[in-house]
């Protein structure tokens, strides 16, 4: 029997959490901008070191208002920070939520620097990467377009649940 382990996913409007989800799921990425309204929740099973898990993925929209992550954050096992690598303030919402719910601090988590194919637009500065790694037990430079480093990314996390550190 498969392990359930809810993992969210969270993100500044627009950073790119939904094609990450879609090409991890269905190895697809969409032209179109689609605004998620709530949470969009998907599942995926994996094998990952011979030990079958389901990730029950929650695809939190993008809000940056006092409390608006808290209650989706009951009973998580994981978590997905993603920014934006063309996008400066994608960057400043993290300190944001980790101020705000000192408690996840805790969860088992990774970053995407997510629109890593975009070179000419990239923002990030090494400093903002040093400072992801200091709270998350990996950070990947993802692609949602290209799929790189997608599923290295959440099997990262899967690993992390299966194997608590």
């Amino acid at each position: 029997m498969s392990a359930a382990k809810k993992i969210c996913l969270i993100g500044r409007f627009a950073v790119g959490k939904t094609s990450l989800v879609k090409q991890f799921i269905d190895k697809q990425f969409g032209e179109k901008y689609k605004t998620t309204v709530g949470v969009s929740i998907s599942t995926k099973q994996l094998i990952v070191e011979e030990k079958e898990i389901t990730l029950v993925i929650w695809d939190i929209a993008g809000f940056e208002q006092d409390g608006h992550y808290a209650h989706y954050m009951r009973g998580v096992h994981g978590l997905i920070w993603v920014v934006d690598g063309t996008e400066a303030e994608s960057f400043k919402i993290i300190d944001t939520i980790n101020n705000s719910l000192p408690e996840i601090k805790q969860v088992p988590s990774v970053c995407f620097i997510n629109k890593c194919d975009l070179v000419e637009d990239r923002v990030i500065k090494e400093s903002e990467v040093h400072a992801l790694k200091e709270f998350n037990y990996a950070v990947y430079e993802t692609s949602a377009k290209t799929g790189e480093n997608v599923e290295v990314g959440f099997t990262k996390l899967a690993s992390l649940l299966l194997n608590p550190q």
